[in-house]
């Protein structure tokens, strides 16, 4: 049975910087929030049941308060929000996601708040659930990944012409 999807990418992003910059930056020092979306329809059939309904593309928004600019680097937050972004795979040319914008206000001398304003794109997946809450295509649904069924082998028969 698949797992329930649970998480979006701006809290996985969150989690990544939380762990990244723990101990000096608290979780009641975090907070991350959504704006401005676009949802982008799709219906794609993902096989097993399941359907990508949509793609939530939207600007996410992370603040740091009291992120301690003397004791950390500034530049390696923003190097961990671009090797995170980098790495992530996530196809943000394709969708012409802009790169992150970055604001910074001085709280004292030795803290500021740092807003880090990044555009995600999550994907609104659909798999059969006979008690879900989304009624799609003549069935009921609950918001989760679709399981990827990779094969773990494959036969092949190459038949050339003239052979019988």
């Amino acid at each position: 049975m698949s797992q329930y999807q649970t998480k979006t990418q701006l809290q996985q992003l969150t989690e990544f910087l939380l762990a990244s910059l723990s101990p000096v930056i608290k979780a009641n020092n975090i907070d991350a929030w959504q704006e401005r979306g676009t949802l982008i329809l799709s219906g794609e059939d993902k096989g097993a049941g399941g359907y990508e309904v949509a793609k939530w593309k939207h600007s996410a928004v992370i603040a740091l308060e009291k992120f301690p600019h003397r004791k950390v680097n500034p530049y390696n937050l923003l190097a961990m929000v671009s090797a995170y972004l980098l790495d992530s795979d996530w196809p943000r040319d394709i969708y012409d996601l802009a790169d992150p914008d970055i604001d910074i206000d001085m709280e004292s001398k030795d803290t500021t708040t740092v807003l880090i304003e990044v555009e995600l794109l999550d994907d609104i997946e659909l798999i059969p659930d006979d008690t879900g809450p989304v009624q799609f295509n003549g069935g009921r649904y609950r918001v989760s990944l679709v399981p990827l069924n990779i094969a773990d082998s494959i036969e092949t028969h190459v038949s050339m012409a003239g052979d019988a």
